[in-house]
């Protein structure tokens, strides 16, 4: 149900703050009339017979003490649900504290970013204008939906441009999902949560062209063809990696993976099944990177030839399957490239792999052969353009730093905040021109064994 944010909304919380120590200090009151009674009449007795200054005046002051007490206690714990409970709680009082929270947020936000207008009589000034904005939460998926005028008023313009969406966002570190719009309003739809959205490793079910990320972000590899992941060691990127090589490998066998580091992919060589589809030499790269490319091109005379019957389609439509080229670290062999000499034996190896690369990234989407690269630091000096502009989806693990944003997400103006400072494996994700959205990669479970799990997704490839 949709609630009216009022003007008078951006004092709800001092307002109830104040009602409540009201209420408070009557109900101590009145339930503590008869005491105060009986203490009247016990004074009113002593002054009658001259024993005023016998009077026990720690018995008299006790209720007023208690009650003063309570209350002060009550001024303490309600600011205590608001800052702590209600951050760490998941119930029906969190809920309700954080509600409380978000309709003051937003009232403020219309008056400070000026959505309003006022006027003045006689009586002084009033509110003359205040935006009809209404408000649903969605606690179970950690969402909520604002519903914003859209009906020929003053501030209808700034509104469709999404201006108070924007300032949402930064206010509530949330992030914007979907904007819909209908007669005389829109509604934009926020994840405020975006930890409720996180997968369990082991609950992800991959589709025909579509992996998952997190609820409500899949990569439709078909469509926002090649990924670029970036982070900083421990932000979780070998993870998320971990998390789409174990999805691509329930739907494909052609899955090649290059490790230059030899870190934890590079590991997977001792699986039998991966035994040929991982190198971490960098005579083994550069072999892998030409069959890849041989192989595309292989296909590319099969595609052709089939469509010179007049058949028209993509690979999917011809049954055949997708093909991933895993290259982490992608940085690290660059520089090792960079540092050949002419007379190194690899050295026009490796600029032909580099050329090859750079095809496979603008020819590889219509013949199935995905490229999906991971870096530390991407830079322009490092990706180049050609390939860099064929990155469709991207994801940032933990918060970039100013180059590496421009170089991420060129076009959004969302301030990007942390999600956690305790949890790891949370950032940031761009699919096309989509707008960039904060997200969970999916959970590790505890004693996670690496091999263990890709050998039982490989288990479970039906082809």
């Amino acid at each position: 149900m949709f609630k009216i944010i009022k003007y008078n909304d951006q004092y709800l919380a001092k307002t109830l703050f104040k009602r409540t120590l009201l209420f408070i200090l009557v109900l101590m009151t009145v339930l503590f009339l008869p005491w105060y009674w009986s203490i009247i009449q016990l004074l009113y007795n002593q002054w009658q017979v001259g024993t005023f200054n016998q009077v026990n005046w720690f018995m008299v002051c006790l209720p007023l003490v208690i009650s003063l007490g309570v209350l002060g206690y009550f001024g303490w714990f309600l600011p205590w649900l608001y800052r702590v409970y209600a951050l760490d709680h998941d119930n029906f009082i969190a809920h309700y504290l954080s509600s409380i929270e978000i309709r003051q947020l937003l009232s403020l936000l219309v008056v400070s970013k000026g959505f309003y207008d006022t006027d003045s009589d006689d009586k002084g000034q009033y509110v003359k204008y205040f935006p009809k904005i209404k408000v649903k939460f969605l606690f179970k998926t950690g969402q909520l939906m604002i519903e914003q005028p859209v009906d020929g008023q003053k501030y209808m313009q700034r509104f469709s441009k999404g201006e108070f969406d924007l300032a949402v966002e930064i206010a509530l570190l949330a992030d914007k999902q979907v904007t819909e719009f209908a007669k005389n309003k829109m509604i934009s739809t926020f994840a405020f949560e975006p930890i409720k959205f996180r997968y369990k490793l082991l609950e992800l079910q991959p589709q025909k062209s579509k992996l998952q990320i997190a609820k409500g972000i899949d990569w439709k590899f078909d469509t926002f063809y090649n990924a670029l992941i970036s982070g900083n060691v421990g932000t979780g990127k070998s993870y998320t990696m971990f998390s789409i090589i174990g999805q691509l490998l329930t739907l494909t066998k052609f899955v090649e993976i290059i490790d230059p580091k030899r870190d934890d992919l590079a590991s997977l060589k001792y699986i039998d099944d991966l035994k040929d589809h991982v190198a971490s030499e960098i005579d083994e790269i550069l072999a892998m990177v030409l069959k890849y490319y041989d192989d595309m091109e292989d296909r590319s005379k099969k595609i052709e030839q089939i469509k010179s019957t007049g058949r028209i389609g993509s690979y999917f439509d011809f049954n055949f399957a997708p093909h991933f080229l895993v290259f982490d670290e992608y940085g690290a062999f660059k520089e090792f490239g960079e540092s050949l000499q002419f007379q190194d034996e690899n050295y026009n190896s490796y600029n032909q792999a580099m050329s090859r690369l750079n095809e496979i990234a603008m020819k590889g989407r219509s013949l199935g052969f995905y490229l999906i690269i991971g870096m530390q630091k991407p830079d322009a000096h490092t990706l180049p353009t050609a390939i860099r502009a064929q990155l469709n989806l991207r994801i940032n693990m933990g918060i970039p730093a100013n180059e590496n944003k421009k170089m991420m997400f060129p076009n959004t103006e969302k301030e990007l905040h942390p999600l956690s400072r305790s949890l790891k494996g949370w950032g940031f994700i761009q699919s096309g021109n989509d707008d960039v959205r904060s997200f969970f990669a999916p959970e590790i479970p505890k004693n996670f064994n690496l091999h263990d799990y890709i050998r039982g997704q490989i288990a479970k490839r039906t082809s």
